[in-house]
């Protein structure tokens, strides 16, 4: 709180009555530029302690990202093996479950990401104190480990999804036909999930290459079966005249960048 003490001495011209109110005025002025200086040099003091512990916070989340890349390969071949054995299954009904070429795993792992510090950044002020540029990169990092993280979590949800029929019998070859189908189709749609978070995670490292390397562009298109450069090739004419299809319904061709068929 700044004071203003009374004048000492009487005021006997207009002289002195300036002359008090110019001293006047220049002990607010200096009381209001220190109070000023405080409050930068506090704020300077806390952006300082934000930003360490912003990168304590970024760097257990780069740890747990290696974690989550390691689950991610694991969780993707126990359920391309679940789908094997309940294919087979399908295929030769009434198979014993010892006989069937492989066991059914169900790990799920959904590595939450730490958000503490940021939290704590943007509820306490700090975080709008800093320079617009960082702090547009700080909320574009949150968010996009916010999306990863939801999407792990989706993922485990749909792991838990399939592995729902242990809850009466955990013997597969006790599953009936349509059980058996679901089952694939609840696979599937895992995997599915696992797609999406593998891509998900590839875009945290792209968009903010300190994070160590996760899932690769490969290992994505062959867990969707996606065509290689032969294939492609074959498929050359064919992909043509779907273009034309849509250039002649008002869309672009991606491939060109024409303007939309009038």
């Amino acid at each position: 709180m700044l004071e203003v003490h009374p004048v000492h001495g009487a005021i006997h011209s207009w002289r002195d009555f300036f002359i008090h109110i110019v001293i006047i005025a220049i002990g607010l002025g200096l009381a209001i530029s220190a109070q000023q200086l405080v409050e930068y040099l506090h704020h300077r003091h806390q952006i300082a302690d934000t930003r360490r512990a912003l990168a304590q916070e970024r760097a257990e989340n780069r740890a747990t990202l290696a974690q989550q890349t390691r689950a991610w390969h694991w969780g993707v071949a126990e359920l391309q093996n679940n789908l094997l054995v309940l294919r087979y299954l399908q295929q030769h009904p009434g198979t014993a479950q010892e006989q069937l070429p492989g066991v059914l795993l169900w790990h799920t792992s959904a590595l939450s990401v730490t958000t503490a510090a940021w939290d704590a950044a943007r509820e306490n002020g700090v975080a709008a104190l800093m320079p617009r540029e960082e702090l547009e990169r700080y909320s574009d990092l949150y968010a996009t480990l916010d999306r990863e993280w939801q999407m792990a979590l989706a993922a485990t949800m749909a792991v838990l999804e399939a592995e729902r029929y242990d809850l009466s019998d955990a013997d597969p070859s006790h599953l009936s036909p349509a059980q058996i189908a679901a089952e694939i189709d609840l696979i599937l749609a895992a995997l599915e999930k696992h797609w999406v978070l593998g891509t998900e995670m590839r875009n945290l490292v792209d968009a903010f290459p300190d994070f160590p390397a996760t899932i690769t562009q490969a290992e994505l298109a062959q867990l969707r079966h996606l065509p290689d450069e032969v294939t492609l090739g074959r498929l050359r004419p064919a992909r043509a005249l779907t273009l034309e299809r849509l250039k002649a319904a008002g869309y672009r061709d991606p491939a060109t960048a024409e303007p939309p068929h009038p």
